[in-house]
């Protein structure tokens, strides 16, 4: 877990979902490749020639914005595979409760996040590049649904991360100053670097594991912050 930067009164916590909620390989693995493969079906390509041009065009993309990684999605969008398109196929084929199953560490660090507030609980947000409805489905199979005020998916403002439209809209669902926003997720390029150009707080994880750990994490932040 890397601290980048706490914002003095934290009225938001800003989550990625995919490697940030939930540790699994076999899934992350599973998301990226049914994507290629209908890519690969509908240009009519071979997966391996289909995986190689997403590839080329992620490395691409992160040189041209000099970064170490880039989204999925932008990269299949600068193959001509437009927001709508991955919108559909990310909806159709991506079903999370295949893969994912109540956390009860999950839910019990969120809950101890929340009831961290100064005055009012922190309200949190997850922001995917995945259709809302995947990241609601995902937030139902890992049994947290209920402690999130609202997902910010692709499909919400049609940009995917590390587009500043995700998160300024979860601020705006969250009623919070950007300044008072916390984002927190597994890959600074597409989830931190942003929300800290807007003037945010973030912390980068390893997975499920460092979130676990957050509300500890958070008290210590707020006992050296007081003396």
């Amino acid at each position: 877990m890397i601290v980048y930067r706490i914002p003095a009164r934290v009225r938001a916590v800003l989550f990625d979902i995919d490697g940030t909620l939930y540790s699994n390989d076999e899934y992350a693995r599973f998301q990226t490749q049914v994507l290629i493969d209908e890519f690969a079906r509908v240009r009519g390509l071979a997966v391996n020639e289909a995986a190689l041009l997403v590839e080329r065009s992620r490395a691409e993309l992160a040189a041209a914005h000099g970064t170490g990684t880039t989204s999925l999605g932008n990269a299949m969008g600068a193959l001509g595979i437009d927001t709508p398109t991955s919108v559909a196929w990310r909806s159709r084929l991506i079903d999370p409760s295949r893969f994912l199953a109540y956390d009860a560490s999950l839910s019990a660090a969120l809950a101890a996040i929340m009831d961290q507030g100064q005055g009012t609980p922190p309200r949190l947000v997850a922001v995917t590049n995945n259709p809302r409805s995947v990241g609601e489905a995902t937030l139902e199979a890992l049994g947290v649904a209920r402690l999130f005020q609202r997902v910010v998916g692709l499909d919400d403002t049609m940009k995917s991360k590390p587009a500043a439209e995700p998160y300024l809209l979860a601020a705006q669902l969250a009623e919070a100053p950007v300044e008072e926003c916390l984002s927190v997720g597994d890959r600074y390029d597409v989830d931190l670097s942003v929300p800290l150009s807007l003037g945010m707080g973030a912390i980068l994880v390893s997975g499920v594991e460092d979130v676990y750990e957050l509300p500890g994490v958070l008290r210590h932040w707020r006992s050296d912050s007081a003396m």
